[in-house]
């Protein structure tokens, strides 16, 4: 079954009986007129070359001394007479060489619309002489009396300039409906290359009909004088017949429409079908009249050579068909989301442009709108992938319908959806998009929010104005409030420059030393002495000064970027702890943060193991602190680092611990040397017996597995005494000191600010 099915698919295809999508339509359409612009370039040179000739060889010799049955003629009209078939159909390859161009490029102007029109109004002008081309066509037709030969000659003659006037024609009206932004212009485009072919062929027809009727052929003039006048006189010279087989005219327009310009298969089989049994007739009337006799062996190769050209044009068909199908496939990866059928989003911004550009968006008139779906990794772990990516399915055809004029919709990652949407009434529809979403699942209740930006400046990169979407968006996620829309404004527009400015200039600033690494004290709860100090970062810049760490640390983790500032403030602290070994110098076991975001980015282990290697610093006085909130994601990836970590000689830290919702089991699953107590177990402490009920509990529970334990945040003499009674072994806190740059740290140091302990540090 699965081969009877492969070949009735095949003999559909062959025979073009498949309906075709718009894709490969506008594939085969263009095809054509690519063939257009060849074809018309061919004929265009052809006609230039014959009109040269005939104004050589006809034209100028007639006008000089004219023929008996030309005497009285205007010179305009033996001119137009041995010339205008030659420079329509020279203008006529013009017009369709520069629209076909025109179709090919995709864009719009009024030159690209003129152009074609000048062309075609030329052709039209030659084509506005038909009177004189009626004139003798009716008087060979009436006094033949009959369908003879000279009178089907005219007949095909008055057809041929019908056809160009019609083509003229079509040429004007699909220029001019295409730069209007007509909705069908592929269809006019069709009527203009089927009209175009449609003078091929009628030429074809015409010109090897007459030469098949011929008996004579003219080889060239013979100038005399006329004895008793004593005036020039000129006599045609003419040759045998026998060699005037002028009927390839038409076999090579035939091929040019069979083999260049491609329709579907039964379309082109039933053009060449009625084309050649209706020229083989008028063939087979000619020796009806007596003329040349068409042989036996004429019309087998006739027959034949119909069926090799239909043979082609099917197979080249299908070659073109194939071509489109697997370009369709590309595209479709290219402009398509792979998950939702919406648009890719470099596709989508690539279609923004094409629509402000289009409708000439104005100022506040449209906006974008970065939509992402709450509770999505909650349905995600419930329900599986299959179902998530069936659900993001789910909602982007909900955005689609409720956004369903003049919008444009993508998925730009994730459950992150983004449109570009005309500005009326666009919190209504986002109340309904969240609407519809939510009823997807009554249990999870999967809602959505939305940043805004509208759109102020035409010429703004989409890219640039989905980003302050997306900073609208993080801000309400940061909110605590219902609300499920937030505008983009000059506030957030401020912040949004700074944190540009921040991921712009980060290597400039690690290059220029604007960042710094601050110290803050850490001290044995007993004997309050100093035993280690907490690397911080610090960014202090030409243009905006002191920059606080909670404007460039989250920027940078969001961008993938904080990697490099991690790895400068170790580099930092190496560099100092190098320079007071080689003076001499007080030396501390230092604790360095890395963010979570570094984990996914580059190797940790071997980053921290080639700096302190390079500046020759003890393993034991670097502490490598990672935040709890770091462990929820990549566990294994985690595990191995710690272990690494430890085999390099590298003390680990748990930092904020008690930030997160599975504290215990990090305790359980991952092996750290100090466990970090959060500041927030400190807040409320005065008062709050269940605060230092759980302080307690933690320290005791840290030091059973076997666990220093640190507590930061500490600013009261009650607090430090709580934690030290409670057996809490470091402390750290303003009470200590604030963080200090390297020099203050040394100064108090060395001015006794500062005892360092006498115990083993690390």
């Amino acid at each position: 079954m699965g081969t009877l099915s492969k070949i009735w698919n095949g003999f559909l295809n062959i025979f073009g009986l498949r309906k075709n999508s718009k894709y490969v339509k506008n594939y085969l359409n263009e095809a054509n007129m690519r063939s257009g612009v060849f074809m018309s370039f061919v004929i265009f040179v052809l006609e230039v070359w014959l009109v040269i000739r005939q104004m050589k060889d006809y034209a100028i010799p007639r006008i000089i001394a004219p023929k008996s049955n030309e005497v009285g003629l205007l010179p305009f009209e033996i001119l137009y007479k041995y010339t205008s078939v030659y420079f329509v159909l020279m203008f006529f390859g013009i017009a369709m060489f520069v629209y076909s161009l025109q179709y090919l490029s995709k864009k719009k102007s009024l030159s690209k619309m003129i152009i074609p029109i000048v062309a075609a109004s030329f052709s039209l002008a030659v084509c506005c002489f038909l009177p004189l081309e009626f004139k003798q066509g009716i008087q060979n037709i009436r006094f033949s009396g009959t369908l003879d030969t000279t009178a089907i000659y005219s007949i095909l003659r008055l057809v041929f300039y019908g056809a160009i006037f019609l083509f003229d024609i079509g040429i004007i009206y699909s220029s001019i409906y295409r730069y209007k932004g007509g909705k069908r212009e592929s269809i006019s485009s069709v009527l203009v290359i089927s009209l175009f072919a449609f003078v091929c062929l009628t030429f074809g027809v015409m010109v090897s009909y007459s030469d098949f009727t011929s008996s004579t052929i003219y080889t060239g003039i013979q100038v005399g004088i006329n004895e008793k006048t004593g005036d020039p006189i000129i006599k045609d010279v003419l040759g045998n017949d026998k060699y005037n087989k002028q009927i390839i005219c038409f076999l090579m327009f035939t091929i040019y429409i069979g083999c260049l310009l491609i329709w579907n298969p039964m379309i082109s089989i039933g053009i060449l079908g009625t084309l050649f049994l209706g020229f083989f007739f008028l063939l087979d009337h000619v020796a009806s009249l007596g003329g040349r006799v068409v042989t036996d062996g004429d019309k087998i190769n006739y027959i034949t050579f119909y069926i090799s050209l239909a043979m082609v044009a099917m197979s080249i068909y299908s070659q073109r068909l194939s071509e489109a199908k697997k370009d369709e496939e590309l595209e479709e990866l290219a402009t398509k989301d792979t998950i939702t059928g919406l648009l890719s989003f470099e596709y989508f911004t690539l279609q923004v442009r094409e629509k402000i550009a289009q409708y000439k968006i104005e100022r506040g008139n449209s906006v974008y709108l970065f939509i992402n779906i709450t509770n999505f990794k909650v349905y995600n772990d419930q329900k599986g992938f299959k179902k998530g990516n069936e659900f993001l399915k789910t909602v982007g055809q909900i955005i689609s319908d409720v956004f369903n004029e003049n919008s444009l919709i993508t998925r730009q990652s994730d459950d992150h959806f983004v449109v570009f949407t005309i500005n009326l009434k666009v919190q209504d529809k986002i109340f309904e998009v969240a609407r519809r979403v939510e009823e997807q699942d009554p249990e999870i209740k999967p809602s959505i929010k939305v940043g805004a930006a509208e759109v102020y400046d035409p010429r703004e990169d989409p890219h640039y104005a989905v980003e302050k979407a997306r900073y609208a968006y993080a801000e309400l996620k940061r909110m605590p409030t219902t609300k499920i829309i937030l505008f983009y404004d000059d506030k957030m527009h401020d912040n949004y420059l700074m944190n540009q400015y921040i991921v712009t200039h980060i290597d400039e600033a690690i290059k220029n030393g604007y960042l710094k690494a601050y110290y803050q004290p850490v001290v044995w709860s007993k004997g309050r002495t100093l035993c280690g100090v907490e690397a911080l970062a610090r960014w202090v810049d030409p243009k905006y000064g002191f920059l606080s760490p909670a404007k460039f640390i989250p920027v940078l983790e969001n961008n993938q970027l904080i990697y490099k500032l991690d790895k400068e403030i170790l580099r930092i602290v190496c560099a100092d702890i190098r320079h007071n070994m080689d003076k001499g110098l007080p030396v501390l076991p230092v604790s360095i943060n890395f963010s979570r975001a570094d984990f996914g980015v580059i190797d940790i282990v071997e980053v921290v193991n080639e700096i302190v290697d390079q500046y020759q610093v003890p393993h034991e006085l670097l502490h490598v602190e990672i935040t709890e909130s770091a462990l929820t994601n990549e566990v294994d990836l985690l595990k191995n680092t710690i272990n690494r970590l430890h085999a390099k000689g590298f003390a680990t830290w748990l930092d904020d611990f008690g930030s997160g919702y599975s504290s215990f089991n990090v305790l359980k699953d991952f092996d750290f040397d100090v466990l970090k107590l959060d500041m927030a177990f400190l807040v409320g402490f005065n008062g709050n017996e269940k605060a230092k009920a759980l302080i307690k509990s933690v320290i005791s529970l840290a030091d059973q597995i076997g666990m220093k334990t640190l507590c930061e945040g500490v600013e009261t003499d009650e607090q430090a005494k709580f934690l030290e009674e409670a057996s809490c072994g470091r402390l750290q806190g303003y009470l200590y000191g604030k963080p200090l740059s390297y020099d203050e740290l040394l100064e108090k140091i060395q001015k006794g600010e500062y005892n360092i302990s006498k115990e083993k540090l690390y």
